[in-house]
């Protein structure tokens, strides 16, 4: 399963560095984000594409390693004229635990749509907040405590682009 993720996103970033090469087309950049949200506590994220971006996450919390996060952005809304990217986005991602853990997992898997906005400081940095509703997947079987088919999700994040 871990292979089949690290697959898919490589061909994703294949795609996107393959569209950013088409001319017309703007020049796809890197970004990184450092934030705060739930499920992913302090996130780490890299991105990459310019209206359309695939990302990766990792999170950390004051155990250690969290769950690792393949991530979509889609850009809308009008674009500020000095500015590459548009303000909304609609985000869609997918965490899974690639890293033992020794603490009791809620989830093996989190779908989470988020929509967003960005306020940007500069052409290359801004904050992000977004929020949405998340879809727990995988309990335990053994684990006899309930939990929500649904919780909220979302994030605040200082991020640069390079």
């Amino acid at each position: 399963m871990r292979g089949v993720w690290l697959v898919f996103f490589l061909f994703t970033l294949a795609v996107f560095s393959a569209y950013s090469r088409i001319p017309g087309a703007r020049a796809a950049r890197l970004g990184a984000s450092l934030g705060y949200g739930y499920p992913e506590a302090i996130g780490i994220k890299l991105n990459y594409g310019n209206n359309f971006q695939a990302g990766i996450m990792q999170s950390f919390d004051t155990q250690g390693t969290g769950p690792t996060a393949l991530e979509f952005y889609y850009r809308f809304g009008e674009k500020p004229r000095l500015l590459e990217q548009k303000p909304w986005y609609f985000m869609a991602g997918s965490a899974v635990y690639l890293f033992k853990v020794n603490y009791k997992k809620e989830y093996s898997l989190l779908f989470y749509p988020r929509i967003g906005r960005s306020f940007d400081f500069s052409r290359y940095s801004g904050i992000r907040f977004d929020i949405g509703p998340g879809f727990p997947f995988g309990r335990d079987e053994e684990d006899t405590a309930s939990i929500s088919p649904v919780v909220l999700t979302g994030s605040l994040c200082l991020y640069l682009r390079f």
